[in-house]
């Protein structure tokens, strides 16, 4: 064990209020590591043996060098185990020395940013009674491409005017920013620039909340966290041309498309991971529309030929579904500590399997 990993796991952190109370898998530092030469997601825990005892046939099959793909695994998996501390350095750093273009931009107004017809579907389903779904279909605010896989209008174009404008200063700004994962290299982790507190969470609480309880029910409670970031997709030589096959560490995902013109690049849908792969769906969104679907939903970007695009996606956490069951690992959460600018929607430490059977059988004899 790692002296990173042996302090996480002693939760000897700074316990400042960036640090109470916030928690991520330990798979988070374990699972689905992307190796973009091999198009492929591997497990590694840091130990070498056992990851060539598990993937060294595949490798071989691939004609991958075994030693240059675990150099890779380490690097992400040291970059793994410093990020939360690295993403509370930065977002001080930026709230300290970054000066906002559009200091309004911060703050959601919903009648200038908020599309009308978003502003009318919200409206909608906080009726009371059944078929609020039906009528948004027939009244066209929204568009069913297959169950469970939605497709709205979202924000105004004068919102993301000013939300690219305010991204765009930001990158030219100099200051220090990370990948928003380990997929997507281009972007920027909307809760470090402090687009949370005024703009994100009203809109996600307020508003996304309630499309995702009435429209996906399925997969979430309430919801009470997210992790939004911007990805931008690029047909220049060293940009992001492509996505592969992927689900979302989110229990609902909203990906709003907020510029850029381009040709390719639509994102495809394959049905959910726990599933069998259905026919694919194509979705290219306008500008200011975004696509809403389960975190489980398999999903690729497929490749931009021309241009450029740049969307905002929201990765929506439910603590009531996945204290439970975390979406990653498929397995019971064994938490680590971290920071609010990255944690994973833990609200508490899960009990094992072993402790909910001693609990029940104490009071069964009580």
């Amino acid at each position: 064990m790692g002296p990173v990993l042996a302090r996480l796991r002693g939760g000897k952190t700074d316990m400042t209020e960036e640090h109470t109370g916030y928690w991520m898998c330990e798979c988070r530092v374990s699972h689905n590591f992307f190796v973009r030469t091999l198009g492929k997601h591997f497990r590694y825990n840091g130990d070498d043996a056992e990851f060539l005892f598990e993937f060294g046939d595949e490798l071989r099959e691939l004609g991958a060098e075994a030693q240059t793909i675990l150099e890779e695994l380490r690097r992400q998996r040291e970059e793994r185990l410093r990020a939360p501390e690295k993403s509370l350095e930065r977002a001080r750093r930026i709230a300290q020395e970054y000066q906002p273009l559009h200091p309004g931009v911060y703050r959601l107004k919903p009648e200038s940013f908020l599309d009308e017809a978003f502003r009318e579907m919200v409206a909608e389903l906080q009726k009371p009674g059944s078929g609020a779904a039906a009528r948004l279909k027939s009244r066209k605010l929204v568009q069913e491409l297959r169950p469970g896989l939605f497709t709205f209008p979202v924000f105004t174009e004068a919102f993301c005017d000013q939300l690219e404008a305010e991204l765009g200063h930001f990158q030219a700004s100099g200051l220090p920013r990370s990948a928003p994962n380990t997929m997507n290299r281009y972007g920027i982790i909307m809760s470090e620039l402090g687009f949370g507190p005024e703009l994100l969470d009203p809109f996600i609480f307020q508003y996304l909340d309630i499309i995702a309880q009435k429209l996906l029910p399925a997969f979430c409670e309430t919801l009470d966290s997210y992790r939004a970031f911007t990805v931008l997709y690029d047909a220049e030589k060293d940009g992001d041309r492509e996505l592969a096959m992927h689900y979302d560490n989110a229990e609902i995902t909203l990906n709003v498309n907020i510029g850029g013109t381009w040709e390719g690049g639509q994102v495809a849908f394959y049905g959910l991971a726990t599933r069998e792969e259905t026919e694919a769906i194509e979705v290219a969104l306008h500008r200011g529309h975004g696509v809403l679907h389960a975190g489980l939903e398999l999903h690729k970007a497929q490749p931009i030929t021309q241009g450029r695009r740049h969307n905002l996606i929201m990765w929506c956490r439910s603590s009531g579904i996945r204290n439970d069951l975390c979406p990653m690992c498929f397995e019971q959460p064994q938490v680590l500590p971290t920071n609010k600018f990255f944690h994973e929607g833990f609200s508490v430490p899960p009990c094992s399997p072993a402790v909910v059977k001693r609990e029940m059988s104490e009071d069964l004899y009580d």
